[in-house]
């Protein structure tokens, strides 16, 4: 794995703007701290468009703009910044939706006390997800997982709905719990590599190179899988997700929704199947059949749902079975598939629970039956409601369609019946947006209630143009965010297949 490094420190500088205006935030006057947050958030989206315009294409699996740091000699312990393809595009939503969610929570009436530790919070998590998504040392990046619980934790419990408290300390609970099982992996592969090299180390260059017999690898891969499936979450692993959606403020479920559970699908890519493809080959018709039963599970459970924001919480785990079915197939389009969903799914998902907090600003309800024909009276409103729900859908010009689409086909190179499941599950999704549309839309609700409803518009307004213009864009040009990882998943696709 090449490694290119840099003249200038645009990883470190992602990582260390939103911390210090998080820290801002803690001394300006009151009046100032939604301006000081915007202000920390967009200056990190730039420096991200810089490092886009910057990124050599042509060179996608490389690892660039690399920045080292040692923190602990002995152990060879290093902050290891950089960027390929894949965590490039991981890089790039995360400074994209912390932003949006940022400039979303200015108007929202929800969030009217302890602002500091508010913006605080959404700030720091901004800062951990880089960290976590620019890591190439095994430690610091548990480190960075384990950190963006803090925060978002505090975000569910205190600026929550009803049981608040109950999800927020589920949610601790579940991750928490499930990270131990990712750190006694961490500690494992370090071991095996001191005893095949005499040195600890935690790089993940060095760990590539790794050897294991059979039994062990199977086991490691198993105690990062257990972590990641938490995370992401897969069916049975899932039950955490509907209460933290249910009950978080609208910005922390789009973070949570948005980037937090990439985290749990971008590790098994990366460190799954990156540094385990022995145990990865054998294990892999019990990975794609988890997933194909988290579209079907979750896409029932979606469609059962009468509150909207975990009607939008089951669908991302329907989508999350998509992304780890895809990448399981160990093929190129299979690998394509799970990253654009990645991606594509981060936008819908934003916009979605936007949507449902919206509503909620405009009835206080999110139960679907008090939601029916709420849209009528907003023809703006309207129009990003459907483009999100038909992107999230999967049709073609969404930004969701390419997902589906090459994980048919991926399927496809192993059995016709196996696409057909993963068509269902499609078909599951289809079903599942189109009875929200039909809800939103075509049901009749007393239009004296419904007439006096103002347009989405200012802040809110800007928030939903920043996810669905990428949703268009990613539809209808799909080729340029494929141009950004080719080579990250031709990288991996020869690891497994013992070419390099």
């Amino acid at each position: 794995m090449d490694i290119v490094r840099t003249d200038f420190p645009f990883i470190s500088l992602s990582l260390v703007i939103p911390a210090l205006f998080a820290l801002a935030v803690v001394f300006v006057p009151e009046r100032f701290i939604r301006a000081v947050s915007l202000l920390g958030a967009g200056l990190t989206f730039l420096v991200s468009l810089c490092v886009l315009y910057l990124f050599d294409y042509s060179r996608t699996a490389a690892v660039q703009f690399y920045e080292e740091y040692v923190i602990l000699e002995e152990l060879r312990v290093k902050l290891s910044l950089g960027l390929d393809g894949l965590s490039l595009l991981m890089y790039f939503l995360t400074t994209l939706v912390s932003l949006v969610a940022i400039v979303w929570s200015v108007r929202d009436r929800q969030i009217s006390f302890r602002l500091r530790e508010y913006f605080f919070a959404f700030l720091m998590t901004e800062s951990f997800l880089v960290g976590v998504f620019a890591s190439f040392d095994v430690l610091v990046f548990y480190v960075f997982y384990e950190l963006t619980l803090i925060p978002m934790l505090f975000a569910i419990g205190v600026w929550g709905y009803k049981l608040r408290l109950y999800s927020a300390y589920k949610f601790f609970i579940y991750i928490f719990a499930s990270s131990l099982f990712l750190l006694l992996g961490i500690a494992s592969v370090a071991v095996v590599h001191f005893t095949n090299k005499g040195t600890f180390s935690f790089s993940y260059f060095d760990l590539l190179k790794n050897s294991y017999t059979p039994g062990l690898e199977i086991f490691i891969f198993l105690l990062f899988f257990i972590a990641f499936a938490v995370k992401t979450p897969l069916v049975p692993f899932h039950t955490w997700l509907p209460d933290a959606h249910g009950e978080a403020p609208t910005a922390g479920s789009v973070v949570l929704a948005a980037i937090l559970l990439k985290m749990g699908t971008y590790a098994l890519l990366r460190f799954n199947i990156g540094l385990f493809p022995d145990a990865t080959v054998k294990l892999m018709p019990f990975m794609v059949a988890i997933g194909i039963i988290t579209i079907i599970y979750a896409s029932w459970m979606t469609i059962v749902q009468n509150n909207i924001k975990r009607f939008v919480a089951y669908s991302s785990v329907s989508h999350m079975g998509f992304v780890v079915t895809a990448m399981f197939l160990l093929n190129h389009e299979g690998l394509r598939a799970s990253v654009m969903e990645m991606f594509a799914h981060g936008m819908t998902s934003a916009s979605l629970f936007m949507i449902a907090g919206f509503i909620y600003g405009r009835l206080h309800t999110f139960n679907m039956e008090n939601l029916r024909g709420s849209v009528k009276f907003m023809p703006v409103f309207a129009v990003i409601v459907a483009t999100t729900a038909f992107a999230a859908m999967g049709l073609p010009g969404g930004s969701s369609f390419w997902g589906k689409f090459l994980t048919m086909l991926a399927a496809k190179e192993y059995s016709y019946q196996l696409a057909l499941l993963v068509l269902a599950g499609g078909f599951f999704s289809a079903a599942y947006v189109l009875f929200m549309l039909k809800t939103l839309f075509l049901d009749v609700k007393e239009e004296s209630i419904l007439i006096h409803f103002t347009d989405v518009r200012g802040f809110k307004l800007a928030s939903f143009v920043m996810l669905v213009v990428p949703i268009l864009v990613i539809g209808f040009f799909p080729h340029l965010f494929f141009n950004m990882f080719e080579g990250s998943i031709g990288f991996i696709l020869k690891n497994l297949l013992g070419l390099e």
